[in-house]
């Protein structure tokens, strides 16, 4: 697995020479301005309010210089970042800062780093306080959108000087790249369920399904849902609590994902594109084959296929799967299935477990689709997973009230009814079909395959 660990970047030290550019008055030293000019309008009253006036202004000077003086100098601040490496598209994570400067302590502070877009911080300033020692730590939470290195170019801070009078604004060179990789926060839940024996998703279930060969895995405490033939009652009575027989399905089998990266997938669902989910899906899918004991590959294509990785197992496939997504381009032109499937069957001559990704909307996509996956079908098994259009699904949901809702709705209803049509035809050739929402698309993924291999149909 990627290796997956803090990644920090630290300030390197600087002269002072901008110390004198990095002075902000704060509402308090305004405050004061305004009244000494109040007081300087009044002086046509009386000679007495120009000397009041005078000796205002004079002692607001000498506070806030007094003031600016205790302020430690820019050269004296040391930051540091660190993010989660690698980050995980579409998960959220921390990334703290550190701030540092003896001098500074007990003095309250804000940053606000330089964070790219496609890391959707949930925050653009984090207000913070040095303790004793002279550092103040604070974070925000990062959500990536978009896959790939971002760059994090500065940090700016802002520190209140002790008496409020003044605020220290500069700004720190503190130059990072984040990586932004499949989410693998998905797969570390997936990989501690396994451990505990837990579905990692709310209603993953496993049952024995006739024909399956299925060999004695281990034992585990019985969960609602079981199949009350596999409780162990040896065991049941040595623990006095129910507990059941795990089976594992036939190992050793070959699974090939084929993700299209054309035009349709880079359509938005969520705060992600359907690429993005696809991306998710595969990798996870792939540590629950390696998991299972198969051989897994990848097949990456939009009107060319861009990458082929060959089934294999071990600990070094899946990272060469997680580099191949991370890499993952998104194509604005139609797929090739033709080309795309046909390369499949020339590289991988062994009856497989194909799961293709990818997407349907006009009718003339769909028979594309439909003619070369039936012909793919005849020497592998074959699953074709899509994604529905969150925007298509919400109009067809609703009752149109208007022409313009009514229009969206007829055009919905028409798309939805020739992906059936086509899902239909895929069923009666003999090819497995798996269409869901985008947001739920891991774990329905991992479901069926789980329930492919149970039911030993390789």
């Amino acid at each position: 697995m990627i290796a997956y660990g803090p990644a920090t970047a630290e300030s390197p030290p600087r002269t002072g020479w901008r110390t004198r550019l990095t002075l902000v008055p704060s509402r308090r030293f305004l405050l004061w301005l305004l009244i000494g000019g109040a007081l300087i309008a009044l002086a046509t009253i009386s000679p007495l309010i120009w000397i009041l006036a005078a000796v205002y202004l004079l002692l607001a000077a000498g506070l806030a210089g007094w003031d600016a003086r205790r302020l430690p100098p820019v050269s004296a601040f040391r930051a540091r970042r660190q993010l989660p490496e690698p980050l995980s598209l579409g998960a959220t994570q921390e990334v703290r800062l550190t701030v540092t400067c003896p001098g500074a302590a007990g003095l309250r502070g804000r940053l606000a780093d330089h964070v790219p877009p496609p890391l959707a911080a949930d925050a653009r300033e984090v207000p913070g306080r040095f303790d004793e020692a002279g550092e103040m730590r604070c974070g925000y939470r990062v959500r990536p959108v978009s896959r790939g290195a971002h760059r994090i170019p500065a940090l700016d801070v802002r520190v209140v000087s002790p008496g409020g009078w003044w605020w220290r604004q500069f700004r720190l060179a503190l130059d990072q790249e984040a990586h932004v990789y499949p989410d693998l926060i998905a797969v570390r839940r997936q990989e501690l369920a396994f451990r505990r024996g837990l579905r990692a998703y709310a209603g993953q279930r496993r049952a024995r399904w006739p024909g399956a060969a299925l060999s004695l895995a281990g034992l585990r405490e019985y969960l609602p849902g079981d199949d009350i033939r596999h409780l162990n009652w040896k065991a049941t009575a040595r623990r006095d609590e129910p507990v059941t027989n795990e089976y594992e399905a036939e190992r050793g089998q070959q699974l090939v994902i084929a993700l299209d990266c054309g035009r349709l997938m880079t359509a938005p669902a969520g705060h992600l594109t359907k690429l993005d989910h696809a991306v998710n899906a595969a990798l996870l899918l792939a540590w629950v084959a390696q998991n299972q004991g198969d051989r897994v590959g990848l097949l990456l294509f939009s009107d060319r296929v861009h990458g082929y990785l060959t089934p294999e197992s071990g600990s070094k496939q899946l990272p060469r799967i997680a580099r191949m997504l991370y890499r993952v381009p998104a194509v604005y032109a139609e797929p090739e299935y033709a080309d795309a499937l046909s390369q499949l069957a020339l590289r991988v001559r062994a009856r497989s477990l194909v799961v293709l990704l990818t997407d349907v909307l006009d009718e003339g996509a769909s028979e594309d689709l439909v003619a070369h996956a039936l012909r793919a079908g005849r020497r592998h098994l074959l699953l074709v997973v899509a994604m529905s259009d969150p925007a298509i699904m919400e109009a067809v949901r609703h009752r149109p009230r208007t022409s313009a809702d009514a229009y969206d709705w007829t055009a919905g209803e028409e798309l939805l009814l020739a992906r059936q049509r086509a899902f239909q035809v895929l069923r009666q050739g003999g090819v497995h079909c798996l269409d869901v929402e985008a947001g739920q698309l891991s774990p329905s993924l991992v479901e069926r395959y789980l329930e492919l291999k149970e039911r030993a149909l390789l």
